[in-house]
């Protein structure tokens, strides 16, 4: 199986996370946007983020392992500003995390990983300099 989640990240170290729902994978967790396509998440990141550029920019895939099956996750990084418009589709709880000083917050395992792992890349060292 495929997930394309969108990474917004904001100058301050916050990125946008989505509170999934009770029943299913991962539920009651907090969790980037996720989307069944690259498409469907180019279009989430057009309606409804500011951000700096149109295109996301895919990182490295992360696999993930389910008892029933494999879960392979496409990160696609957008640099956001500003508010954010709700999807219509839902209305799902949201937040902004921030990841330089993370709260307690309940996520999934590969989404602590790459958020850790963002937080110690220089993502942020060309907007603070």
């Amino acid at each position: 199986r495929r997930a394309f989640m969108v990474v917004a990240l904001q100058d301050d170290g916050s990125v946008l996370l989505e509170r999934r729902p009770e029943s299913g994978v991962w539920g009651g967790l907090w969790c980037l946007p996720e989307f069944a396509t690259a498409t469907a998440a180019g279009a989430f990141v057009r309606a409804s983020l500011r951000a700096a550029a149109i295109e996301p920019q895919p990182l490295s895939e992360i696999q993930h392992a389910f008892t029933h099956f494999d879960l392979a996750i496409t990160p696609l990084l957008v640099r956001c500003s500003g508010a954010w418009a709700v999807r219509e589709e839902g209305a799902q709880a949201s937040l902004w995390y921030n990841i330089r000083a993370p709260a307690r917050i309940g996520l999934p395992a590969p989404i602590t990983t790459l958020l850790a792992s963002l937080a110690s890349e220089s993502l942020f060292d060309a907007r603070t300099a």
